[in-house]
């Protein structure tokens, strides 16, 4: 009976194998499934105001005032129509910083100057590093030192008894 029994359990395992996997495996849960990247939506981060008497009733079933749905989103990120995103006035915070940085203020001749700054960086040979940090110049200050000259005016100093460091280093001029 125990023979029986195990041979049709391994008859069984034999042509269910032979089936369409996927579909035993989905319907038997074993199957996974990740959730498409492309469905998943941000939630609006929560505010808390500065006056909490004057926070409106909450509607049952209605959607948030700050969210905003994927298709708006896209739509502004595209075209960037900004009528269909419900628009938030600056804090007064953000009206200063925008005053002290001038961003009222517009260049109409922006693009020449940025002309003139990409050259003068297309020219300049410094590692982006030291241009960064303001190290060092555009032009190049090496100097050769006359090796047999340095050698005569250091014997000489010593024979002087005056430090090595006096007198002017020799140089080759190119």
């Amino acid at each position: 009976m125990k023979r029986k029994f195990l041979f049709s359990i391994l008859g069984s395992a034999i042509i269910l194998s032979g089936c369409n996997g996927s579909n035993i495996k989905q319907q038997l849960g074993l199957d996974r499934k990740s959730p498409d990247e492309f469905s998943v939506m941000q939630r609006a981060p929560l505010e808390i105001p500065m006056d909490l008497t004057k926070l409106p009733a909450p509607q049952l079933g209605m959607p948030r005032p700050q969210d905003v749905t994927a298709k708006q989103k896209a739509t502004q990120v595209i075209l960037g129509n900004s009528a269909s995103v419900p628009s938030v006035e600056a804090s007064s915070a953000e009206e200063d910083l925008l005053q002290k940085a001038n961003a009222s203020v517009v260049n109409v001749d922006i693009r020449r100057q940025l002309a003139v700054e990409s050259t003068d960086t297309n020219n300049d040979k410094r590692p982006v590093f030291k241009r960064l940090i303001g190290l060092g110049d555009d032009s190049s200050s090496s100097v050769v030192v006359d090796a047999k000259a340095e050698a005569k005016r250091i014997q000489d100093a010593k024979a002087a008894g005056k430090p090595i460091t006096t007198g002017d280093t020799p140089v080759i001029e190119e």
